[in-house]
């Protein structure tokens, strides 16, 4: 990791693929029955291949302060697709920390906001939705890419 706290790797994206054949493919011992591709539509066509950025703000901060520190950097938050990308392609990341994808909001019938991420504990692996609203842990990192 360079010392701005952002790592780069080579990520492909097919946004062909449906959501649940990408949470199929990941492999997951969890996931949240609410990402699904009706809740998280993309209007992104065809693949991607090319550098993703994996960005660690390093303190607790909103998604709103992330999204902000993205834009200074040149970059926009990671969608749905890209971040399952990142978890079939990238299995172990999410074993040292939290990857969350800003770039995907989900509003839940109660109103609350939701956002996917990647995490994991003991030897798991598994795809959550955290709320949008909330902060998050000095040790979560945020899937980018270049606007």
């Amino acid at each position: 990791m360079s010392e701005s706290g952002t790592e780069t790797l080579e990520l492909a994206v097919s946004y062909e693929l449906t959501v649940e054949d990408l949470v199929t493919a990941g492999k997951y011992d969890w996931s949240n029955d609410d990402i699904i591709s009706g809740n998280f539509p993309t209007d992104r066509k065809g693949k991607f291949e090319g550098k993703a950025y994996i960005v660690h703000c390093g303190r607790f901060i909103s998604s709103e302060d992330v999204l902000a520190e993205l834009d200074k950097m040149g970059l926009r938050a990671a969608e749905l697709h890209e971040l399952l990308a990142l978890g079939v392609q990238h299995p172990d990341k999410q074993r040292d920390f939290i990857v969350a994808a800003l770039g995907s909001v989900w509003q839940r019938p109660s109103g609350d906001r939701s956002v996917p991420y990647l995490g994991g504990w003991s030897d798991r692996r598994g795809l959550f939705l955290g709320w949008l609203d909330g902060d998050w842990y000095e040790d979560c990192r945020f899937l980018a890419f270049r606007k």
